[in-house]
This record gives C-alpha cells, structure tokens and sequence, in this order.
C-alpha cells in the first residue's frame, strides 16, 4: 500500500497538469457546491418571479380602468364612487324645469388619482424637507465628531432603533400627540402672524364653490393635514436615510480630507467637500428615503386627514395613494372601483420601483471602489 501511495504521489508530482485535472474533476463533481449553486439560482429565479407576478396581477386586474380611463385617469381629479343625481342646467346655468318638476340627470361614477397623486408628492416632498437636513447633520456628526467622543455605536443604534418601530405607534402618536399640537399651538401661531402677510393668504383660506357662488372661507385647523403628515413621514424616514448617508460619507478617502485640510480648509469646508464628494450616493440615501415616504400607509392614513382633494395649503387635509388603498379597498365594490384602486396601487408600485432603482444604482456606483 505504501508503495503504491508513493506510486501514485510519485506520478502526480511528475504531472502535475494531471493532478489540477483530477482536483478540477473532483470540485466540479462537489455535491455541496453544486446544492449551494443550485439553491441560490433557484432564489434569484424565485424572487424575480414574485415580482413580475405582482406586476402582472396588478396589471390584469386594473385592466378594466385602464381601458376605461387611460392615462386621463392620473390628471383626473374626479373621485365618485356611486351615481349622482343632479339638477340639469342649460347653458346659460339654469335649472331645467319641466311641468313644474326639477329635470335630474344622473352622472356615473367616476375616478381619477391626480389628488392622491399630489398628496403623495407633496407629503413626501415636504418629509424630505424636513428630514434630509438633519439627516445629513446626523451622518456627519456620527463619522466626523462621534468617533473622537466614543459614542458613535450607541447614537447610530438609537438612529437606527426609529426605524424598528411599527408605524402603528408613529401613527398613534401622531394623532394623539403631534395633531392636537398643530391644532392648539403651531396652526393659529402661523395663522396670526402669516395670514396678513401679501401672497400667503393662501396657506389659511380656501374657495369653494356654495349654491353656485364662490364663497372664500378659512380652513379649519384640525390638526390631521398635510403638515402633520409630512412631519410624521420626515420621522419615518430619517433612520435610512441617515444610515446610507453615513456609509456613503464614510467611504469618502481620508486623503479627501486630509487634502482639504493641507491646502487650509477649515473644519466645516472639509465637511462641504465630503458633501461633494458623495454627492451621488446622498442623493441615492435621499431616494430611498422618498420611497419609503410614498409607501407608508398605515402612519400617514391615521394623521393626514384623509380628504381626496388638491389644496395647495399645508393645513388643509388631503390623502395620498396608500391612504387612499388601506381607506377604501376593504369596501370596495367588484368592477369599476375596486379595478380604479388597483390601478392606483399599480401606479404605486411603479413609483417605488423607479426610486428604488435609481437610488440602488447612484448608492452602489459612489460606495464601490469602481464609483470612485
């Protein structure tokens, strides 16, 4: 048996060349990486396939409001759930009377999403107001100032922890907190000092239409409005967007800035050129946090006040695409409504699928050593 080891030892280290063979032979025939190969193509495959199959159930069950409405349904501010009696007018606006009887017409349902389109946009465009800037803050703060004072681990878990709770809880505390504070104290704080101010009558009046006359009338401030729902979206979004901003900046080459420093930038120049230099993957860290803003649902359908309208005042109630799905779809009808609010869910998922690409893509090409 020695012999015969030593045989064939002896024949491998003559050919070598035979014996890579024979390794290659045996890896490739590895029943464990081959499992491993196989259960990771399977997965990819897999997940690939739920999402194509949510875009195509998305798509065959909004079919009907798509042939019904087209692409008029997202510049559509109509929201009409069932059929509408009303007076005839003639052209002139009158009311139609005939044999001494008011003539009715009945008007058929109707949908449109441009105000849940607005109301997302605006929500979400008025969370990133608020949060980006001390999302940033935060980021620089935790690679710049923490390390030195040994609390950065501590604070990024704090930061990190806001993402962990339910939306629930940031939707309770909303409505019984947040609101009754914009309601009592912020609103007619604003109201008293701005309502005066030329071009801002705007932000605490509205014109509605009454028995046929334009009637300007103030908004109520119930508290439950755009602004309480942008204030607890910008809560929301905060951690994720403070953590991808702090990995982005921490990828920044300390050559970066220690350039800055030698050629006599102060502290906060250096902190602007870090900015800069990451500009890419902040702005990715900022797309993601815009996604996460037009998703939530169950937060922002408890504070925003849930009125399918376009008021372009932050203390008018108003209701986006989520809120509009969690508020409606448990009740509605087969046909026409039910359909209508997939097609909004549709546009939803189109929404949150380009964010998310277009962030993904700027993130990962400034993070990896081929994006700098």
């Amino acid at each position: 048996m020695t012999t015969d080891a030593n045989a064939i030892s002896s024949s491998s280290a003559s050919n070598p060349s035979g014996g890579r063979r024979a390794d290659s032979i045996f890896r490739r025939f590895n029943v464990g990486d081959a499992l491993l190969g196989l259960i990771c193509r399977t997965s990819a495959v897999v997940i690939a396939l739920m999402l194509a199959s949510l875009v195509l159930v998305l798509l065959s069950s909004a079919m009907p409001a798509i042939r019904e409405f087209g692409l008029g349904f997202l510049v559509s501010r109509e929201w009409r759930v069932n059929e509408l009696e009303r007076p005839l007018r003639d052209a002139a606006g009158q009311i139609v009377m005939q044999d001494g009887e008011v003539v009715t017409e009945t008007i058929k349902p109707a949908f449109g999403a441009l105000p849940v389109i607005y109301g997302t946009a605006v929500s979400s465009a008025l969370a990133l107001l608020f949060a980006v800037p001390l999302s940033l803050g935060a980021a620089l703060f935790l690679v710049r100032v923490a390390p030195t004072l040994r609390i950065a681990g501590p604070l990024s878990f704090l930061i990190e922890f806001l993402a962990a709770i339910p939306s629930l809880a940031y939707g309770i505390w909303g409505l019984f907190v947040l609101a009754p504070f914009l309601q009592t104290t912020v609103g007619p704080a604003f109201q008293n000092t701005l309502q005066n101010v030329p071009g801002l009558r705007w932000m605490f009046f509205e014109t509605v239409t009454i028995s046929g006359k334009l009637v300007e009338r103030p908004i109520p401030m119930t508290g439950r409005d755009m602004l309480c729902g942008s204030l607890v979206l910008a809560i929301m979004i905060l951690p994720i967007v403070t953590s991808v901003s702090r990995d982005v900046l921490k990828a920044v080459p300390r050559t970066q800035i220690e350039g800055t420093l030698a050629l006599g930038a102060t502290w906060w120049q250096s902190c602007i050129a870090m900015l800069r230099y990451g500009r890419a993957g902040l702005f990715g860290a900022v797309m993601l946090g815009l996604a996460r803003a037009a998703g939530e649902t169950m937060a922002i359908t408890m504070v925003i006040g849930n009125n399918n309208q376009i008021n372009p005042s932050p203390f008018a109630p108003a209701q986006t695409m989520a809120s509009l799905l969690a508020n409606e779809f448990a009740e509605a009808s087969e046909g026409l409504h039910r359909s209508s609010l997939l097609y909004v869910a549709l546009v939803l998922l189109a929404m949150s699928l380009v964010f998310n690409i277009v962030a993904r893509r700027l993130v990962i090409g400034t993070t990896s050593p081929a994006g700098h």
